[in-house]
């Protein structure tokens, strides 16, 4: 990159990506900048406060990064941001070069985010701040950090604290009132007090107060709150050369740091590698998975000492910021240690605080949106604002009024509340939701759940059991299968062994933690566990305190006691684990591992593999069995304890001796059936993605109904055969056999044949895909690879980067996408999609936006419901607060035709009861029972929006105009003469309109508040209903029978039309008009082929792969019967 670069990008393609531009001070345009400031009487600065990159852009010009005084940031939601470098230049540079393994001399850092970011002058890029050790670093700092280096590393990554800023109340009453809506409001306060509005004033004044109390108070409570959840102040045991081991505060905490963890236990206040020692960790606020789990020390081998630490491929090894460490295991007197690798906002817990202060703006297309039809409005005040000023010209009123009547048209005709409209559905959904035990760290994501198209199930855990029975064995002797045995404690030999050892369970107190599956697998044998607490417990172990499994069986022959002296923990990417163990009294070390079979045999000698392995295991996994692989290995008699734990895990893990098959039956969770039936009748695909193996997921998928009985599913294999040459097969499960073969040539075309005799299937077909086949197709065929996501209903043997693909890619593809899973290996897949649903029983999690504690997919429904709710109630609270304005607007235009305007009182009623009444209950609706075929709108510039919204603004406004007809045509009618120097409010035209306008503001409340099929009727919203009832009756009674006093209160002549004639028209002019409205708005805005027409969707480019395309996948590449 040249050093003239303006711009750069950082973090490229990460969550934290931005655009940075460098500036620097311009005098001139700064000189300049300050005389349009005293021009606009300070008027500018507010322009500022609101759009900092403005300022930026006026007073600063754009150049290098490396002569940059402060930086434009632009986000991936195209947010700018401003902030300013700091240079540091009191600093060793050999030790800061050191700490970043880079040269430099001086340090030039900006802060976002709370994250900071530091120019490389020799890459001429800003970096972000990552203490991303190697594994040999790791144990290289072992021995603690030296004084100068501490003091380094604290001026480099500030104090170890998560810091939640708790502003004073008068910072955020100047926040506050500095919010366009509130400056918006004191101009239009100002102009109403101007023309003697004093009692609308004072009310507008009076909630303004209340509304801006109540914002601070709540703003302020939940910065506390969050503050209190995320304050720790603790003290921390840590190692330092030459001064051995200290007790600091946790503040004090650098990255390098070696710390020693407590034996029993502590919440961990920073990210740490374990590098000595066993920690048995609840890790729910992480990965929204509750069972405890076991971290074990960081491998320091030669073969992985050289690769970077990373949290996700070595997570077993690390403990998390926030985390809990329950229980420590430890060798003899040594301490469990831990090297600090992150602190701070950098930790895991620091990224969940970060989430919550700065979230994404999931609806920033909504705002933008909303802004438009806000332009739009303003346009149309633009035109109302020079028609009244040149309607009062021509009839001769002073200048001062004339002013004053078309600012007051602008303040009218833009409503600023507008887009604060579309957050009401969520909030109120959002409060529904925890009252169901669903949590929400992101409200925005709501909506999202109103128009999913896919919702993707992790299977173990989420659709069956976590808990699996165990069906039997089938041990291997002499590459053959013998017979499946049931009864496991008659198990003995090597296979009992392993089953008793390869696991990660720990003891705390008396009962036993861990995977369900190894807690199944151990109790089966009859085995106890212990774990040795001193050295003498563990004499013959080599002097180390590991944990111990005893047998009952007093068989002399069988080994009654074995020790586990390391274990590889499970990985999904490796599908397997693996442990060393010893028995009692033997010098001997063996290593058992544990895994999937077809992972396990292709570690195993093949001699050692039955000749009937893929039969049995297929028989099995059809049945829908989960079925895991055991083998062994005898390791160097000549190794100890020491030399062990030195072992690579690839070495461990070859060349291993196959001893059989655990077989395990997996039962569906009660709801999981009629969820999915649930989804399927409300055209929702669902799909599975699992680790397990296919066949498996096939037959959970079949017996869940999420694969359907009549629809044919086909096994989609792809494998790379040779130099450019990928060949894919898709396979008919339950029928005949059918093959394809394509090669890829040079040019990257596929040879492709029509085949239309099996597209009448296509729409009950599906295919199902295994992660290996799932990269070969995403690497060699991209565009079949979609077809093959799209159309595919299983995913097996993912893992959790592949299940992240997956979500990615139907998202990519146009569809909006649900992930519901334990939070375990599906973090990736949860946090992409639209909607991620963690089953725990955390209340928030880093894991997803979404957490339920049900342990069920019964939240998916619920989740779906309140989208579909908050949308139709945000959209309808929008147009309402359009509609609101515009119908004000229209009288008011009227009412200066004519010389006359609204009086104090009117706008008092209008606004304070008439919308009011809507804004405060219309969201309280809930939602519909059922989840129909049909969807809410999803996009505020869709033609049903603009369509209803226009035709309801033209509707009104014609049945305004033929009230006033219907007045003039009265016998007894005497047309205003104008006073000039008054407002004239007493008059026949006045008195008809705004009593008019008063029924249209209740019928378009009515209008926008649908019922089925996403919201309850109307009348299951008591305080709504009760609301509209009264307004109407008290809208009839000013109508028919008004008190004299209430029509001096309301400044109303009294209309002299005998037998009430005239109100009687009114009222069958009312009846039209909600018949008419209605009829607009719930047959022709609902009406599908029309709403296409009006968008000229037939002329449009389509965005999303349908599934016709997808399946056509069989006939665009020949198919050959085998």
């Amino acid at each position: 990159m040249a050093q003239t670069d303006r711009s750069i990008v950082i973090d490229k393609g990460q969550e934290t990506e931005l655009e940075c531009t460098g500036y620097k001070l311009n005098w001139s345009k700064s000189v300049i900048v300050c005389l349009l400031v005293a021009l606009s009487c300070g008027f500018l600065i507010l322009v500022f406060y609101w759009k900092k990159d403005w300022r930026l852009k006026s007073m600063y010009t754009q150049c290098p990064l490396n002569d940059a005084g402060a930086v434009l940031l632009e986000d991936t939601y195209q947010r700018k941001h401003v902030t300013y470098i700091e240079e540091i230049n009191d600093i060793d540079s050999n030790e800061i070069s050191e700490i970043l393994k880079r040269n430099v001399n001086n340090l030039r850092v900006f802060k976002f985010h709370k994250l900071k970011y530091i120019w490389f002058p020799e890459n001429n890029v800003f970096i972000r701040l990552n203490h991303i050790p190697t594994c040999s670093d790791i144990y290289n700092n072992a021995q603690g950090l030296s004084t100068s280096d501490i003091s380094s590393r604290q001026m480099m990554y500030g104090e170890n604290i998560i810091d939640v800023p708790v502003k004073p109340y008068l910072t955020l009453l100047v926040q506050e009132v500095l919010n366009p809506f509130y400056v918006f409001q004191v101009f239009t306060v100002i102009v109403w007090c101007i023309d003697e509005y004093y009692y609308y004033s004072v009310c507008i004044v009076v909630m303004s107060f209340v509304s801006i109390v109540l914002s601070l108070y709540t703003t302020r409570k939940q910065a506390k709150t969050l503050r209190d959840m995320v304050f720790s102040c603790s003290t921390v045991k840590v190692m330092r050369k030459l001064k051995g081991i200290q007790e600091i505060s946790e503040y004090e905490l650098v990255p390098g740091d070696v710390i020693l963890i407590p034996p029993r236990g502590c919440k961990m206040t920073c990210d740490a590698a374990l590098i000595q020692g066993n920690c048995i960790v609840n890790e729910s606020m992480l990965t929204g998975e509750s069972v405890p789990i076991t971290k074990v020390p960081l491998p320091n081998t030669s073969d992985g000492g050289s690769q970077n630490l990373s949290t996700t491929e070595h997570s077993r090894h690390i403990l998390f910021c926030g985390t809990e460490v329950i229980e420590t295991k430890y060798y003899g007197n040594d301490h469990v240690k831990a090297v600090v690798i992150q602190t701070g906002f950098s930790t895991a817990k620091g990224m969940l605080v970060r989430s919550i202060l700065y979230p994404k703006p999931t609806e920033f297309k909504l705002y933008q949106d909303s802004i438009r039809y806000i332009l739009t409005l303003a346009s149309v005040a633009f035109i109302g604002f020079v028609f009244t000023i040149t309607q009062l010209v021509i009839a001769g009123f002073s200048l001062e009024r004339i002013i004053i009547r078309a600012l007051d048209i602008i303040t009218i005709a833009v409503p600023p509340p507008l887009p604060a409209a579309l957050t009401i559905g969520m909030v109120y959904a959002q409060f529904r939701l925890k009252k169901k035990s669903i949590y929400c760290i992101s409200p925005q994501r709501i909506n999202f759940g109103g128009n999913l198209d896919v919702v993707c199930f992790d299977k173990t855990g989420t659709l069956t059991e976590d808990c699996l029975d165990l069906m039997g064995i089938q041990l291997a002797n002499d590459a053959r299968f013998d017979k499946l045995q049931t009864d496991f404690q008659r198990a003995t030999g090597l296979f009992s062994y392993c089953m008793a050892t390869c696991h990660s369970l720990s003891k705390i107190g008396s009962e036993l933690v861990g995977d369900p599956i190894d807690t199944k697998m151990f109790e089966a044998t009859g085995w106890t566990l212990e774990e040795a607490s001193t050295v003498e417990d563990a004499a013959n172990l080599d002097q180390i305190a590991p944990t111990t499994v005893k047998s009952s069986n007093m068989n002399a022959a069988d080994v009654h006691e074995i020790g586990i002296l390391r274990q590889f923990p499970f990985s999904s990417r490796l599908q397997r684990m693996s442990v060393i163990t010893r028995t009692v009294g033997d010098e001997n070390l063996v290593a058992f591992v544990k895994g999937s079979p077809e992972m396990i045999t292709s570690l195993c000698t093949q001699e050692t593999v039955p000749t009937d392995f893929k039969e049995v295991l297929s028989e099995y996994t059809k049945q829908g069995f989960r079925v895991l692989a055991l083998a062994y290995k005898p390791l160097d008699s000549s190794l100890k304890w020491h030399k062990d734990m030195q072992l690579s895990r690839d070495d461990v893990e070859s060349e291993l001796v196959f001893l059989g098959l655990m077989v395990m039956q997996n039962k569906l969770k009660q709801q999981t059936e009629p969820v999915i039936s649930e989804l399927h009748s409300a055209n929702i695909k669902t799909v599975m993605i699992t680790g397990d193996n296919i066949l498996t997921a096939i037959n959970v998928a079949q017996k869940c109904n999420l694969v359907t009985p009549h629809q044919k599913i086909y096994q989609v294999h792809a494998n790379v055969s040779g130099d450019d040459v990928a060949n894919i097969c898709l396979t008919l499960e339950h029928a005949a056999v059918e093959q394809m073969t394509s090669h890829k040539s040079k040019n990257n075309n596929v040879q492709r044949h029509s085949q239309s005799d099996e597209a009448a299937e296509l729409p009950n077909m599906c295919y199902a895909v295994d992660g290996s086949s799932f990269e070969v197709l995403r690497k060699y065929y991209p565009e079949e690879f979609k077809k093959v996501v799209v159309g595919a209903k299983v995913f097996a043997r993912m893992s959790p980067i592949q299940k992240d693909q997956c979500v990615e890619t139907l998202m990519e593809v146009g569809l909006t996408v649900g992930m519901c899973g334990d939070g375990a290996n599906d973090c990736g897949a949860l946090k992409t999609a639209h909607i991620g649903i963690s089953l725990s029983e955390a209340e928030a999690s880093v894991a997803s936006p979404f957490t339920s504690k049900t342990p069920d997919i019964s939240c998916v429904p619920e989740v779906i419901k309140e989208g579909r709710c908050a949308l139709t109630t945000s959209f309808g609270m929008f147009k309402y607060m359009a509609l609101y304005s515009m119908i004000q607007f229209v009288t008011a235009m009227m009412l200066n035709t004519f010389g006359t305007y609204f009086g104090d009182i009117h706008f008092l009623y209008i606004d304070i009861f008439l919308c009011t009444s809507v804004v405060l209950f219309m969201g309280r609706n809930k939602p519909y029972n059922r989840i129909s075929v049909q969807k809410p709108v999803k996009n505020l510039m869709s033609a049903p929006i603009i369509f209803s919204f226009t035709s309801q603004t033209v509707i009104q406004t014609i049945f305004q105009t033929v009230c006033y007809y219907i007045l003039i045509a009265q016998p007894w009618f005497v047309p205003l003469d104008p006073d000039l120097d008054s407002k004239n409010i007493l008059c026949y035209e006045t008195t008809a309109l705004v009593l008019y306008s008063f029924f249209q503001y209740v019928i378009t409340g009515y209008l926008f508040t649908p019922g089925k099929p996403f919201r309850t009727p109307i009348y299951k919203n008591k305080p709504y209903a009760i609301s509209f009832m009264l307004l109407t009756c008290f809208n009839l009674m000013m109508l028919f029978f008004p008190p004299e006093p209430f029509n001096t209160f309301f400044e109303f002549v009294e209309i002299p039309s005998p037998n009430k004639i005239f109100q009687v028209e009114l009222f069958a002019l009312l009846l039209v008009n909600v018949v008419v409205s209605t009829l607009f708005e719930r047959c022709l805005v609902t009406n599908k082929k029309l709403m296409d027409i009006v968008a000229c969707r037939c002329f449009r480019k389509k965005h999303k792969l349908s599934y016709t395309e997808a399946y056509g996948l069989l006939t665009e590449i020949k198919c050959e019967t085998t």
